[in-house]
């Protein structure tokens, strides 16, 4: 069962029929389970700004989208609710960081 259910997390191409919930990550998360932000330049611990990690807002933008889908998963309670608990102001400045880091892509 590992293997379908890590390839449902990280691919979430099921829909949720078979993995828990879809794998998506802060920078806080890769920060901690790997050495990739070793010499990085963004600050993990900033959520937006020009030196915040595009992951932060990456993550917390794909929750937002996502969340009509994904606010019923038990895993991701917390997570929700965490979202629920940011101002409005909040919320707005990761949405608009991952638009803007995601154009900056193009």
């Amino acid at each position: 069962m590992e293997l379908p259910n890590t390839l449902g997390m990280s691919q979430y191409a099921d829909g949720g029929l078979l993995g828990s919930k879809p794998y998506a990550a802060s920078g806080a998360y890769i920060n901690r389970m790997s050495d990739c932000c070793t010499g990085c330049r963004y600050d993990v611990k900033q959520r937006t700004g020009p030196d915040a990690c595009p992951f932060n807002a990456l993550y917390w933008d794909f929750m937002a989208r996502n969340g009509k889908t994904l606010r019923g998963n038990a895993w991701l309670r917390q997570i929700y609710a965490t979202w629920d608990r940011m101002t409005p102001d909040d919320q707005e400045a990761l949405r608009t960081s991952a638009a803007t880091f995601l154009k900056s892509l193009d």
